[in-house]
């Protein structure tokens, strides 16, 4: 049961930053848009991916892996789009 939770919450982690880097790339509009939260919260994952990789915990490297691809094109956008 343990590994179905661990499964969806990755699910949830991979999918949930994928509608705001989408609209913040096809809108170009990035001004409401914290560059030093999302900087923080691409710090988080990276290190939770890292976490996941030393313990080869596959829900925890899945999710995360998507989750610092999203939070690097929306920080890349928030950066290019100023």
């Amino acid at each position: 049961m343990a590994l179905y939770v661990g499964y969806l919450a990755a699910f949830l982690g991979m999918v949930c930053w994928i509608p705001q880097a989408r609209q913040v790339w096809v809108t170009k509009d990035t001004k409401s848009l914290s560059l030093t939260a999302n900087l923080l919260f691409l710090a988080t994952v990276s290190l939770w991916l890292v976490y996941g990789l030393m313990i080869t915990d596959w829900p925890i490297i899945l999710a995360n892996i998507v989750a610092v691809i999203a939070m690097i094109a929306i920080v890349a956008a928030k950066l290019k789009f100023k």
